[in-house]
C-alpha cells in the first residue's frame, strides 16, 4: 500500500514538473511543438491546427472543472491555456518559427512546410510522454489512444470491483450491458 502511493505522489509530481516545463518554454512555442508532433504544417495549418487543439483541450477542462472541482483545473487553465489566444496572430506565429528554426527545434523544409527536429521530438517525448516504441519506432497515435483508453476502462473497472456489492446492485443492468457490449466486441475482433 506505501508503494501505491508512493508511486501515486511521484506521478503528481512529475506531472507537475512538466507544466512547469511548458510554462517555461511559453505556450505558443509548446503548441507549435504539439501540432508539428502531428506531422508537418505551413504556417497556416499550424494556426489552425492550435485552434483546432485549443477548442478540444479546452472542452476537455472544462469537462474535468465540471466533473472534479474548479479550484486546481481553473490555475492549470489560467496558466496553460491563456497564453495562447485560441487562434494566434500571423504576427505571432511567423517570427516564433523563425526563432524556433534558429533555436534547432524545427526545420522549414523546402516545400514550406515546418517539421520538428530530434531536438524537437526530444521535448515532446520528455513532456508529453513518447510515442516511440522499440529502436525508436514511433508509435500509431490511432494504438496509443486505444492502449490508453483500455488503461482507463480498467481503472475504471478496479475501482468498481472495490466498491460494495449493495452500492452497485442498483445499476446491474448497466453493468450488464456494459460487459455484453465489450464481449462482443471482442468476439468480433481477427485472431491474430
Amino acid at each position: 500500500m506505501w508503494d501505491e502511493w508512493r508511486n501515486k505522489w511521484d506521478n503528481w509530481r512529475n506531472i507537475h514538473e512538466k507544466i512547469d516545463k511548458l510554462h517555461k518554454l511559453g505556450g505558443l512555442r509548446i503548441w507549435i511543438l504539439h501540432v508539428l508532433d502531428h506531422g508537418p504544417k505551413n504556417g497556416v495549418e499550424i494556426m489552425d491546427a492550435i485552434q483546432e487543439h485549443y477548442d478540444i483541450i479546452n472542452e476537455m477542462y472544462q469537462k474535468r472543472r465540471q466533473e472534479f472541482g474548479g479550484d486546481h483545473y481553473d490555475h492549470h487553465f489560467q496558466k496553460t491555456m491563456r497564453r495562447v489566444p485560441c487562434r494566434p496572430s500571423p504576427g505571432s506565429v511567423y517570427p516564433m518559427l523563425k526563432k524556433m528554426v534558429d533555436e534547432g527545434l524545427i526545420e522549414k523544409m523546402e516545400d514550406g512546410k515546418y517539421d520538428l527536429t530530434e531536438e524537437g521530438r526530444e521535448i515532446i517525448i520528455d513532456l508529453f510522454g513518447g510515442l516511440e516504441g522499440p529502436a525508436g519506432h514511433r508509435r500509431d497515435r490511432g494504438t496509443f489512444a486505444v492502449e490508453h483508453v483500455l488503461t482507463e476502462i480498467g481503472s475504471y473497472v478496479t475501482f468498481l470491483e472495490d466498491i460494495k456489492k449493495e452500492k452497485l446492485a442498483p445499476h446491474k443492468e448497466i453493468i450488464g450491458e456494459l460487459g455484453e457490449r465489450l464481449k462482443n466486441m471482442g468476439e468480433s475482433l481477427p485472431d491474430e
